[in-house]
């Protein structure tokens, strides 16, 4: 025996979230090796979240500013692939450890074939 249905209720439509990025976002199917420095000198790993055109969200030990600026190479997870960026910090997350979520912008976009070995 079927139950009687109550009356639908008429939801309120659903806004989309505008995107306010100017590069699509690509979470990497390999791991992206990472290194970073602050003035040059030595290089520290830093784990790669995801990666655009026009920027990077990394998962890296220390803490940081918003506004810094940090020397990067990024090599693909075959090791054919080396690109030096310099990054400037957008946003900062500290963890409650000693690493820091953090998103920058690359100092110039990434063509295609640079960011390609990083997706494939």
């Amino acid at each position: 025996m079927s139950r009687p249905g109550l009356p639908g209720c008429v939801k309120p439509a659903t806004r989309k979230q505008v995107e306010r990025r100017r590069s699509v976002r690509f979470s990497p199917a390999q791991e992206i090796i990472c290194y970073w420095s602050r003035d040059g000198g030595g290089y520290a790993p830093a784990r790669v979240c995801d990666i655009s055109a026009g920027g990077v969200c990394l998962l890296a030990p220390g803490r940081f500013e918003s506004g810094a600026v940090l020397s990067l190479q990024l090599i693909n997870g075959a090791h054919t692939f080396l690109c030096a960026r310099t990054l400037q910090v957008k946003r900062v997350y500290q963890g409650n450890g000693v690493d820091s979520v953090i998103a920058g912008a690359f100092d110039r976009k990434l063509d295609y074939d640079e960011l390609l070995p990083f997706l494939v």
